[in-house]
Protein backbone atom coordinates (compact mmCIF):
# COMPACT_ATOMS: atom_id res chain seq x y z
CA UNK A 1 0.00 0.00 0.00
CA UNK A 2 2.86 2.57 0.68
CA UNK A 3 3.92 2.41 -2.69
CA UNK A 4 0.75 3.30 -3.85
CA UNK A 5 0.62 6.32 -1.57
CA UNK A 6 3.12 7.31 -2.55
CA UNK A 7 1.69 8.22 -5.95
CA UNK A 8 -1.59 8.52 -5.11
CA UNK A 9 -0.60 11.36 -2.62
CA UNK A 10 0.98 13.34 -4.94
CA UNK A 11 -1.29 13.22 -7.45
CA UNK A 12 -4.51 14.49 -5.66
CA UNK A 13 -2.19 17.17 -4.28
CA UNK A 14 -1.50 18.10 -7.90
CA UNK A 15 -4.71 17.38 -9.06
CA UNK A 16 -6.42 19.96 -6.06
CA UNK A 17 -3.71 22.56 -7.27
CA UNK A 18 -4.63 22.41 -10.46
CA UNK A 19 -8.54 22.67 -9.60
CA UNK A 20 -8.09 25.69 -7.67
CA UNK A 21 -5.78 27.68 -10.42
CA UNK A 22 -8.93 27.02 -12.98
CA UNK A 23 -11.47 28.07 -10.17
CA UNK A 24 -9.20 30.73 -9.61
CA UNK A 25 -8.50 31.99 -14.06
CA UNK A 26 -12.86 31.04 -13.94
CA UNK A 27 -13.69 33.51 -11.50
CA UNK A 28 -11.20 35.96 -13.37
CA UNK A 29 -12.60 35.59 -16.78
CA UNK A 30 -15.82 35.64 -15.51
CA UNK A 31 -15.64 39.18 -13.36
CA UNK A 32 -13.53 40.25 -16.81
CA UNK A 33 -16.15 39.15 -19.25
CA UNK A 34 -19.40 40.68 -17.06
CA UNK A 35 -17.68 44.12 -16.89
CA UNK A 36 -16.95 44.08 -20.63
CA UNK A 37 -20.53 43.34 -21.42
CA UNK A 38 -21.80 45.99 -18.97
CA UNK A 39 -19.24 48.28 -20.29
CA UNK A 40 -20.43 47.93 -23.92
CA UNK A 41 -24.42 48.27 -22.11
CA UNK A 42 -23.73 51.44 -20.97
CA UNK A 43 -21.67 52.94 -23.98
CA UNK A 44 -25.35 51.80 -25.62
CA UNK A 45 -27.08 53.89 -23.24
CA UNK A 46 -24.80 57.04 -23.52
CA UNK A 47 -25.80 56.60 -26.97
CA UNK A 48 -29.32 56.50 -27.05
CA UNK A 49 -29.53 58.83 -24.51
CA UNK A 50 -28.91 61.75 -27.05
CA UNK A 51 -32.26 61.66 -28.24
CA UNK A 52 -34.23 62.05 -24.99
CA UNK A 53 -31.82 64.77 -24.01
CA UNK A 54 -32.38 66.32 -27.61
CA UNK A 55 -36.38 66.11 -27.06
CA UNK A 56 -36.41 67.70 -24.05
CA UNK A 57 -36.28 71.08 -25.38
CA UNK A 58 -39.81 71.10 -26.93
CA UNK A 59 -41.12 67.85 -26.41
CA UNK A 60 -41.31 67.31 -22.73
CA UNK A 61 -43.75 64.49 -22.47
CA UNK A 62 -42.30 62.54 -25.54
CA UNK A 63 -38.84 63.45 -23.54
CA UNK A 64 -40.11 62.08 -20.25
CA UNK A 65 -41.51 59.01 -22.57
CA UNK A 66 -38.24 58.12 -24.11
CA UNK A 67 -36.39 58.00 -21.04
CA UNK A 68 -38.67 55.28 -19.25
CA UNK A 69 -38.46 53.28 -22.59
CA UNK A 70 -34.53 53.90 -22.34
CA UNK A 71 -34.13 52.88 -19.02
CA UNK A 72 -36.44 50.19 -19.23
CA UNK A 73 -34.17 48.52 -22.00
CA UNK A 74 -31.28 49.23 -19.88
CA UNK A 75 -32.12 47.38 -16.57
CA UNK A 76 -33.21 44.61 -18.97
CA UNK A 77 -30.03 44.53 -20.25
CA UNK A 78 -28.05 44.92 -16.77
CA UNK A 79 -30.48 41.92 -15.60
CA UNK A 80 -29.75 39.70 -18.54
CA UNK A 81 -26.13 40.57 -18.11
CA UNK A 82 -25.88 39.25 -14.24
CA UNK A 83 -28.16 36.19 -15.42
CA UNK A 84 -25.10 35.06 -18.02
CA UNK A 85 -22.36 35.50 -14.71
CA UNK A 86 -24.97 34.36 -11.93
CA UNK A 87 -21.68 32.90 -10.13
CA UNK A 88 -20.54 37.22 -9.91
CA UNK A 89 -21.89 39.36 -7.36
CA UNK A 90 -24.78 41.61 -8.31
CA UNK A 91 -24.29 44.85 -5.96
CA UNK A 92 -21.14 46.28 -3.47
CA UNK A 93 -22.88 46.15 -0.09
CA UNK A 94 -22.18 49.00 2.46
CA UNK A 95 -20.40 46.62 4.85
CA UNK A 96 -17.88 46.15 1.61
CA UNK A 97 -16.94 50.27 0.80
CA UNK A 98 -17.11 51.24 4.99
CA UNK A 99 -13.74 48.21 5.05
CA UNK A 100 -12.24 49.95 2.16
CA UNK A 101 -12.08 53.17 4.85
CA UNK A 102 -11.08 52.02 7.91
CA UNK A 103 -9.68 55.12 8.79
CA UNK A 104 -12.68 56.29 8.04
CA UNK A 105 -13.96 58.87 11.13
CA UNK A 106 -17.60 58.51 12.60
CA UNK A 107 -18.93 61.59 10.26
CA UNK A 108 -17.54 60.17 7.00
CA UNK A 109 -18.51 56.87 7.52
CA UNK A 110 -22.03 58.66 8.44
CA UNK A 111 -21.42 60.41 5.11
CA UNK A 112 -20.66 57.11 2.98
CA UNK A 113 -23.95 55.39 4.40
CA UNK A 114 -25.94 58.23 3.06
CA UNK A 115 -24.87 58.25 -0.41
CA UNK A 116 -25.05 54.73 -0.41
CA UNK A 117 -28.75 54.65 0.40
CA UNK A 118 -29.00 57.79 -1.63
CA UNK A 119 -27.65 55.88 -4.64
CA UNK A 120 -29.32 52.87 -3.71
CA UNK A 121 -33.02 53.98 -3.58
CA UNK A 122 -32.64 55.59 -7.13
CA UNK A 123 -31.10 52.64 -9.11
CA UNK A 124 -34.38 51.03 -7.33
CA UNK A 125 -36.59 53.46 -8.50
CA UNK A 126 -34.84 53.31 -12.39
CA UNK A 127 -35.18 49.68 -12.35
CA UNK A 128 -38.89 49.50 -10.88
CA UNK A 129 -39.21 52.54 -13.73
CA UNK A 130 -40.31 54.83 -11.51
CA UNK A 131 -39.41 58.20 -13.22
CA UNK A 132 -42.08 60.63 -13.70
CA UNK A 133 -40.64 63.59 -13.99
CA UNK A 134 -43.06 66.87 -12.92
CA UNK A 135 -40.94 68.91 -15.49
CA UNK A 136 -38.77 68.30 -18.02
CA UNK A 137 -36.26 71.04 -19.87
CA UNK A 138 -33.45 70.93 -22.02
CA UNK A 139 -29.93 73.32 -23.12
CA UNK A 140 -26.99 72.97 -24.43
CA UNK A 141 -27.55 69.21 -25.06
CA UNK A 142 -28.52 68.64 -21.57
CA UNK A 143 -31.73 68.06 -20.20
CA UNK A 144 -32.43 68.18 -15.95
CA UNK A 145 -35.67 66.95 -15.10
CA UNK A 146 -37.91 68.16 -11.79
CA UNK A 147 -38.68 64.93 -9.86
CA UNK A 148 -40.37 65.99 -7.01
CA UNK A 149 -41.11 69.13 -4.74
CA UNK A 150 -42.24 68.37 -1.09
CA UNK A 151 -42.37 69.34 2.43
CA UNK A 152 -40.13 68.18 5.34
CA UNK A 153 -37.28 68.52 7.50
CA UNK A 154 -34.52 70.10 6.37
CA UNK A 155 -31.26 67.63 7.61
CA UNK A 156 -29.12 70.88 7.47
CA UNK A 157 -31.20 73.27 9.80
CA UNK A 158 -33.35 70.87 11.14
CA UNK A 159 -36.37 72.90 10.36
CA UNK A 160 -39.23 73.04 8.28
CA UNK A 161 -38.16 73.01 4.70
CA UNK A 162 -38.76 71.95 0.96
CA UNK A 163 -36.92 69.45 -0.49
CA UNK A 164 -36.90 69.55 -4.42
CA UNK A 165 -35.00 66.30 -6.21
CA UNK A 166 -33.76 66.29 -9.64
CA UNK A 167 -31.59 64.44 -12.03
CA UNK A 168 -29.18 65.82 -14.98
CA UNK A 169 -28.99 63.97 -18.30
CA UNK A 170 -25.74 64.19 -20.14
CA UNK A 171 -23.27 65.76 -17.54
CA UNK A 172 -19.61 64.50 -18.90
CA UNK A 173 -17.75 61.58 -16.43
CA UNK A 174 -13.79 61.85 -15.87
CA UNK A 175 -12.35 58.90 -13.80
CA UNK A 176 -9.71 60.16 -11.44
CA UNK A 177 -7.02 57.83 -9.84
CA UNK A 178 -6.37 57.89 -5.64
CA UNK A 179 -2.69 58.65 -5.38
CA UNK A 180 -1.18 55.82 -3.06
CA UNK A 181 2.58 55.44 -2.45
CA UNK A 182 4.85 52.99 -4.32
CA UNK A 183 1.75 52.34 -6.95
CA UNK A 184 -1.44 53.01 -8.71
CA UNK A 185 -4.33 54.12 -6.26
CA UNK A 186 -8.05 52.70 -7.03
CA UNK A 187 -9.73 54.79 -10.16
CA UNK A 188 -13.03 56.89 -9.63
CA UNK A 189 -15.46 57.74 -11.71
CA UNK A 190 -16.99 61.11 -11.46
CA UNK A 191 -19.61 63.23 -13.22
CA UNK A 192 -18.26 66.86 -13.79
CA UNK A 193 -21.06 69.26 -13.16
CA UNK A 194 -21.28 72.52 -11.32
CA UNK A 195 -24.59 74.04 -10.28
CA UNK A 196 -23.84 77.74 -10.45
CA UNK A 197 -27.13 79.41 -9.51
CA UNK A 198 -30.52 78.34 -8.52
CA UNK A 199 -33.58 80.96 -8.33
CA UNK A 200 -36.86 80.66 -7.10
CA UNK A 201 -40.01 83.82 -8.12
CA UNK A 202 -43.62 83.91 -7.12
CA UNK A 203 -46.29 85.04 -7.94
CA UNK A 204 -49.76 85.39 -6.79
CA UNK A 205 -53.40 84.47 -7.63
CA UNK A 206 -53.64 86.82 -10.08
CA UNK A 207 -50.30 86.28 -11.53
CA UNK A 208 -48.14 89.03 -10.30
CA UNK A 209 -44.30 89.10 -9.29
CA UNK A 210 -44.39 88.79 -5.31
CA UNK A 211 -41.09 87.41 -4.01
CA UNK A 212 -37.60 85.71 -4.90
CA UNK A 213 -35.37 83.11 -3.14
CA UNK A 214 -31.97 83.00 -4.78
CA UNK A 215 -28.56 80.71 -3.71
CA UNK A 216 -25.61 79.68 -5.25
CA UNK A 217 -27.33 76.44 -6.20
CA UNK A 218 -24.99 73.50 -5.04
CA UNK A 219 -27.39 71.13 -3.83
CA UNK A 220 -27.44 69.59 -0.48
CA UNK A 221 -26.65 66.20 -1.87
CA UNK A 222 -25.15 65.48 -5.36
CA UNK A 223 -24.62 62.12 -6.26
CA UNK A 224 -21.63 62.92 -8.45
CA UNK A 225 -19.94 59.23 -8.52
CA UNK A 226 -23.09 57.00 -8.39
CA UNK A 227 -21.20 53.92 -10.24
CA UNK A 228 -19.30 53.67 -6.67
CA UNK A 229 -21.75 52.75 -5.04
CA UNK A 230 -23.95 51.09 -7.79
CA UNK A 231 -22.10 49.58 -10.69
CA UNK A 232 -25.02 48.66 -12.70
CA UNK A 233 -25.68 52.83 -12.34
CA UNK A 234 -26.78 54.49 -15.59
CA UNK A 235 -23.67 56.82 -16.77
CA UNK A 236 -24.40 60.53 -17.11
CA UNK A 237 -27.35 60.25 -14.99
CA UNK A 238 -26.61 63.31 -12.10
CA UNK A 239 -29.01 62.63 -9.32
CA UNK A 240 -29.26 65.83 -6.33
CA UNK A 241 -31.49 67.40 -4.07
CA UNK A 242 -32.28 70.73 -2.80
CA UNK A 243 -33.36 72.12 0.29
CA UNK A 244 -34.74 75.27 0.45
CA UNK A 245 -37.02 77.71 2.88
CA UNK A 246 -40.75 77.46 2.63
CA UNK A 247 -42.47 79.48 0.05
CA UNK A 248 -44.39 82.60 1.00
CA UNK A 249 -48.23 81.74 1.91
CA UNK A 250 -49.32 84.22 -1.51
CA UNK A 251 -47.06 82.32 -3.96
CA UNK A 252 -49.80 80.55 -6.09
CA UNK A 253 -47.00 80.00 -8.84
CA UNK A 254 -43.19 78.96 -9.05
CA UNK A 255 -40.81 79.82 -12.08
CA UNK A 256 -37.34 78.67 -11.13
CA UNK A 257 -33.81 78.74 -13.04
CA UNK A 258 -30.97 76.57 -12.78
CA UNK A 259 -27.83 77.45 -13.71
CA UNK A 260 -25.58 74.70 -14.50
CA UNK A 261 -22.08 74.77 -15.69
CA UNK A 262 -20.04 71.61 -17.56
CA UNK A 263 -16.45 71.56 -17.28
CA UNK A 264 -14.10 71.14 -20.99
CA UNK A 265 -11.23 68.81 -21.16
CA UNK A 266 -9.44 72.23 -21.29
CA UNK A 267 -10.54 75.62 -19.70
CA UNK A 268 -13.74 75.81 -21.52
CA UNK A 269 -16.79 75.54 -19.91
CA UNK A 270 -20.37 75.07 -21.00
CA UNK A 271 -22.83 76.80 -19.46
CA UNK A 272 -26.76 75.80 -19.33
CA UNK A 273 -29.74 77.12 -18.19
CA UNK A 274 -33.32 75.57 -17.32
CA UNK A 275 -36.24 77.04 -16.40
CA UNK A 276 -39.74 75.44 -14.42
CA UNK A 277 -42.89 76.92 -13.98
CA UNK A 278 -45.41 75.17 -12.08
CA UNK A 279 -48.07 75.75 -9.24
CA UNK A 280 -47.46 75.71 -5.84
CA UNK A 281 -49.12 73.62 -2.95
CA UNK A 282 -50.08 74.63 -0.27
CA UNK A 283 -48.03 72.43 1.58
CA UNK A 284 -44.83 74.16 0.16
CA UNK A 285 -45.86 77.33 2.08
CA UNK A 286 -45.17 79.18 5.34
CA UNK A 287 -47.65 77.91 8.28
CA UNK A 288 -49.92 80.42 8.93
CA UNK A 289 -48.68 83.66 10.58
CA UNK A 290 -45.06 83.13 9.74
CA UNK A 291 -43.34 85.89 7.47
CA UNK A 292 -41.22 85.06 4.22
CA UNK A 293 -37.93 85.91 4.47
CA UNK A 294 -37.18 85.99 1.12
CA UNK A 295 -36.56 89.51 -1.12
CA UNK A 296 -40.50 90.68 -1.47
CA UNK A 297 -41.03 92.72 -4.84
CA UNK A 298 -44.15 94.13 -5.40
CA UNK A 299 -45.50 94.75 -8.84
CA UNK A 300 -44.24 97.98 -10.01
CA UNK A 301 -48.15 99.28 -11.08
CA UNK A 302 -49.55 99.25 -7.75
CA UNK A 303 -46.84 101.47 -6.38
CA UNK A 304 -47.55 104.74 -5.27
CA UNK A 305 -46.45 107.67 -7.97
CA UNK A 306 -43.70 109.84 -6.15
CA UNK A 307 -44.18 112.89 -4.66
CA UNK A 308 -44.86 115.99 -7.65
CA UNK A 309 -45.30 113.89 -10.10
CA UNK A 310 -49.15 112.62 -11.26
Amino acid sequence: MRPVLRVLVPLLLAGAALWALWSSCRARTEALSLRAERTRVKREFVERALVARALATDRQKEAAEESRSLLRWYADEVQAVHNRHPREPRETSLAALLEQRPKATAAERETLTEFFQYASDRWQGLRAGRLDPLHVAGASGLRLDLLAVQAGQNPATKERGVRIDFALWGAPRRTDRDPQPGGRGPERAALVASFQRLTLRFADADGKPYGEMAGSGEPYLKLADPERFVEDFPPGLLFGTWWVEPFPREAARLSASVQVSVAGAGSAALPASFAFDLPVAEEWKLAPGQSFQGEKREDPSLAPAPRGKK
